[in-house]
């Protein structure tokens, strides 16, 4: 077995969690009565910045719809609950957590590194999604968020290990490009069988 690697870190949404915030993020915007943006960064792509200080908790869900409407002029219709967690309701990829079932069988020590809002968060929780990580990495509970590389170093001095000895699984290239940028080994995810295969030739499993 390949001893190089003391971490394995990876990402939740597009890799274990069958979930993309686009997707999400269309429905939401035919609640509020536009058909002719797929996604909220379409509409402002200062959005994407908004939507990340919500997922490190420097804002309220509220305090981001207050902003999505400032940037946007679109009126969010009240909702009983959060809106953000209105459709999402993500399955779990089980060829992928096949996966990572094996690799902990094989003694790596495996962690999530997601960046999440909290209404996400709590419903992963709830669902036991995390189950098959030894620990979750959360930017809504860290107050950082990948590509950053605070993101990173913070679970490297909790983990206690060094960037060379990590593997970060990611289906982001900006991401990945920030972890490899540090010195970790970062590997671009598209599915299981192509994972299936980079662990094999980096002798993690068999």
């Amino acid at each position: 077995m390949n001893n190089t690697f003391a971490l394995v870190m990876v990402d939740m949404g597009g890799v274990l969690a069958l979930h993309t915030d686009s997707s999400m993020e269309k429905r939401l915007l035919q609640d509020f009565g536009i058909e002719s943006y797929s996604s909220f960064s379409e509409i402002d792509p200062s959005l994407v910045d908004v939507l990340q200080e919500h997922s490190k908790n420097n804002i309220t869900e509220a305090q981001m719809w207050e902003q999505f409407t400032h940037k946007t002029g679109i009126v969010v219709p009240p909702y009983k609950g959060s809106l953000w967690a209105k459709y999402f309701k993500p399955d779990l990829d089980e060829a992928m957590l096949g996966l990572l079932r094996e690799l902990k069988e094989k003694g790596f020590r495996i962690v999530c590194a997601t960046n999440t809002e909290p209404a996400h968060y709590e419903h992963h929780k709830a669902m036991d999604h995390y189950a098959v990580f030894d620990t979750v990495y959360a930017s809504c509970e860290m107050g950082k968020a990948k590509p950053e590389p605070e993101f990173f170093t913070h679970i490297l001095e909790a983990e206690a290990v060094l960037p060379r000895q990590v593997l970060f699984i990611d289906d982001y290239a900006i991401n990945c490009e920030a972890a490899a940028g540090l010195g970790i080994h970062a590997y671009r995810y598209t599915d299981p069988a192509d994972l299936r295969w980079a662990l094999y030739d980096l002798g993690m499993i068999q």
